[in-house]
């Protein structure tokens, strides 16, 4: 048995090193998109080109106006006379942000009658850099105003309520270190999908599987042999990432390494079943791909990498907890930047395994009855 094991996967591999074109796009695809999230999201958004409407013209408004250009996050790059001009800005995308000054704003902050009005317009179709610039402008106004209180009324303190937050985990509230652990899962998913999903099919497409299954071959022989071409793949290409994440763009790990690779090997495992399944069920490559694509777009809204979970309707949320990558970013995550041992994830161990003890004996119940 374990003769003819080792013969069909070394028979995948050399079918592997033949294809020219889906060994570099498998070992080097999720590498390149990899540190291409990582870069775009490892720097804070910053010098947002900003439209300046000044109605006020005045010595007040041109200190408010520096003040938002001393900031690192605004960079006032328009000064318009006419507040529909941004209308235009707004809609090609090349100012996100519009600050506007109305007249008799000085004249608002000198009498003290009435607290003058600034209109910060934000574009919404952009989020993140809306969210940015809403708690940057409120930053600067707020200094402002606090400088403003000590220059006219000669208050240098304001009672107030001391508030401090003490960051966990992630001190520094990098967005990489949110981001690039769940762009290395999603990747991995991806692989070892791909990889074992092209298996049987590529067989069935070319017309050898007849020939594999008159072999001695039995099917759960047929199974492992194209499973452990999959999985060494998949790790492979799981410590290159890692290794990237580590070193390169400095993701913390705080937890146990071994536990790191022993649960990404687990969950490598979980993935195959579904890949095995989409490669039992297709007649050719492309309608493997195409299957592995489905799935991995599905699993992606419910694993909370592009939208959370808590705010989704609560059947969906249930739903989600039938997605592996959901319960292992929650481990990839907390070992990694909380430091969390094995008994903080015992659920979400076991939703993996059950997860894979219903897709792989749902996958060998469907291989039997195709070959029936």
């Amino acid at each position: 048995m374990l003769a003819r094991i080792l013969n069909l996967i070394r028979k995948e591999f050399i079918q592997l090193r033949r294809d020219r074109l889906l060994a570099p796009f498998i070992i080097l695809g999720p590498v390149v998109e990899l540190i291409a999230v990582a870069y775009s999201t490892s720097h804070p958004i910053e010098h947002i080109p900003t439209a300046i409407v000044d109605l006020d013209r005045s010595q007040r408004s041109r200190e408010l106006v520096a003040a938002f250009g001393n900031s690192q996050t605004f960079d006032p790059t328009y000064y318009l006379y006419d507040q529909t001009e941004v209308r235009t800005l707004l809609d090609n995308g090349t100012s996100p942000v519009a600050i506007v000054i109305p007249s008799g704003f000085s004249q608002g902050l000198s009498s003290g009658a009435e607290n003058p009005q600034l209109q910060i317009i934000l574009d919404g179709s952009e989020p993140s850099v809306a969210q940015t610039a809403e708690m940057a402008a409120q930053g600067v106004v707020a200094s402002y105003s606090a400088q403003l209180m000590r220059e006219e009324w000669g208050v240098s303190q304001v009672a107030t309520i001391d508030s401090r937050a003490r960051v966990w985990f992630n001190e520094e509230l990098k967005e990489a270190n949110y981001t690039v652990p769940a762009e290395l899962a999603f990747m991995l998913y991806m692989v070892a999908l791909m990889v074992a999903s092209l298996g049987i099919a590529r067989e069935r497409e070319l017309g050898t599987l007849e020939q594999l299954l008159v072999s001695p071959l039995r099917p759960i022989e047929l199974i492992i042999g194209k499973a452990i071409p999959a999985v060494i793949i998949s790790y492979l290409d799981f410590l290159l990432m890692l290794a990237i994440t580590l070193f390169i763009f400095h993701v913390p790990l705080r937890g146990s390494l071994p536990l790191l690779l022993t649960v990404s090997l687990f969950y490598i495992f979980v993935e195959l079943g579904w890949g095995i399944m989409i490669s039992t069920i297709s007649n050719t490559q492309q309608q493997a791909l195409l299957l592995v694509f489905i799935l991995a777009m599905t699993e992606m809204v419910f694993s909370g990498y592009a939208i959370p979970i808590e705010s989704m309707p609560r059947p969906l949320q249930l739903l989600s907890n039938l997605a592996a990558i959901k319960h292992f970013l929650i481990i990839f995550r907390g070992i990694l930047l909380k430091g969390a041992g094995v008994g903080a994830f015992i659920p979400e161990i076991l939703a993996l395994a059950i997860i894979g003890v219903v897709v792989v004996s749902l996958t060998l119940w469907v291989f039997r009855k195709r070959l029936d």
